[in-house]
C-alpha cells in the first residue's frame, strides 16, 4: 500500500515536470513561437526557471523507480542539483567594482510616478549623470523638483505623461534629443550627452508589455530596434523596461547581429538569478525585464537591480565605458 503511494506520488510529480520541462526547452529553442499570444510570452518568462522542474522532476524519477533503478533516479537528482539548483539560487546582487568608466545611469520604471523620491534619491550619488525614468508623470516631476533632483539634474529631454506613456532623460550635462520613436505604446526617445570629453547616445526604453497583445510586444520592440540602429556604431546604451527576458523572442532580436548586446555578469556574479519584476507585490520578483543594451564600442557591467518602495520594477545602475 505505502509503495503504492509513494509511486502514485512520483508519477504527480514526474508527468508534469516533464511536460514542464519539455514547453520551456521547445520556448527557448523556437523563441517564433512567443509572438503567438500573450500567454506563449507569459510562460517564457519562466524559461531561466528550468531548473524548478528538473529538480521536481528527478524528485519523482526517484520515488518512481524500483530497487536499484532508484540509484540512477539519486544520481540525476544529484547531478541537476548541482547543474541547475546551485548555480541559478535566487541571490542578492554583487556589485563589482566597476571598469573604468566615464558614464553612470540609474533607470526606473516609477510605475505610473508613484515611486519614493527619497529613494531614488539615496541611489544618486555625485558620480550619477543620467537619470532615464519610464511611466514619468507631473506629479512625479513636480516631487523630484521638490526634492532638488532637477537642480542637479537641469538638463531633460521627453515627455511627461499622466499614465504609463511618459518617458524621460535627465542629465548634469546639456542633452539634445535625436530620436523619438513613433508607433510605440509608451514614449522611446535617444538623446546626446558629453561626459568627460566623450559623446554618449543614451535611450530611455519602454516597450509594451506582453498583456496588451502579441502583436504589439512585437512591433515595440522591432520598432526599438529601428529607432537605435543609426547610432550603434557610436558610444549607444539603452535602458529601461523592455518587457522582456534575455530569452524572449523580441530581446533575442534587438541583440541578433551584434550591433547591441547585453552587458555580462559582473565577476563573482556569472550564474545569478536576479530579477527585477514584479517588486512589493505577494510574488516576488521572477522576471529580469529591465536591461541596459550597448553597443559594440561601449564596455559596461550588467546593471546592479536597487528595490525602490512605490514601484514594481527595481532600478538599474550602470556604469559605462567606451572600449
Amino acid at each position: 500500500m505505502l509503495r503504492t503511494a509513494v509511486s502514485v506520488l512520483g508519477w504527480v510529480l514526474l508527468v508534469p515536470s516533464l511536460i514542464a520541462i519539455l514547453a520551456l526547452v521547445l520556448l527557448r529553442a523556437v523563441t517564433e513561437l512567443h509572438t503567438w499570444h500573450h500567454n506563449v510570452i507569459a510562460a517564457a518568462t519562466f524559461i531561466p526557471m528550468l531548473w524548478i522542474p528538473v529538480l521536481i522532476g528527478c524528485v519523482g524519477l526517484v520515488l518512481v523507480l524500483r530497487s536499484w533503478w532508484r540509484l540512477l533516479g539519486v544520481a540525476a537528482l544529484v547531478v541537476s542539483l548541482a547543474v541547475f539548483g546551485w548555480p541559478l539560487r535566487p541571490q542578492g546582487e554583487v556589485m563589482a567594482e566597476p571598469m573604468p568608466y566615464s558614464l553612470s545611469i540609474v533607470s526606473l520604471n516609477v510605475q505610473y510616478g508613484s515611486a519614493d523620491v527619497e529613494e531614488l534619491a539615496d541611489l544618486i550619488t555625485d558620480g550619477t549623470d543620467v537619470l532615464a525614468l519610464q511611466e514619468y508623470t507631473p506629479g512625479f516631476e513636480a516631487e523630484l523638483s521638490a526634492a532638488g533632483l532637477l537642480e542637479d539634474f537641469p538638463h531633460q529631454v521627453g515627455t511627461s505623461r499622466e499614465g504609463a506613456g511618459g518617458t524621460m532623460l535627465l542629465s548634469r550635462t546639456p542633452l539634445e534629443l535625436v530620436a523619438q520613436a513613433e508607433g510605440t505604446v509608451f514614449d522611446n526617445i535617444i538623446a546626446t550627452t558629453e561626459v568627460a570629453g566623450a559623446l554618449w547616445h543614451i535611450g530611455s526604453i519602454h516597450t509594451a508589455p506582453p498583456q496588451m497583445g502579441a502583436e504589439a510586444w512585437e512591433r515595440d520592440a522591432e520598432i526599438v530596434g529601428e529607432l537605435a540602429a543609426p547610432f550603434t556604431a557610436e558610444n549607444l546604451v539603452l535602458v529601461g523596461d523592455f518587457n522582456a527576458i534575455e530569452q524572449h523572442h523580441t530581446l533575442r532580436r534587438l541583440t541578433a547581429d551584434g550591433t547591441l548586446r547585453v552587458p555580462a555578469a559582473p565577476p563573482g556574479a556569472e550564474a545569478q538569478w536576479s530579477p527585477t519584476w514584479p517588486v512589493g507585490t505577494t510574488i516576488p520578483p521572477f522576471a529580469r525585464i529591465d536591461h541596459a543594451l550597448v553597443s559594440e564600442g561601449t564596455e559596461a557591467w550588467r546593471p546592479t537591480a536597487v528595490a525602490v518602495s512605490g514601484s514594481d520594477h527595481k532600478a538599474l545602475l550602470l556604469y559605462a565605458g567606451t572600449a
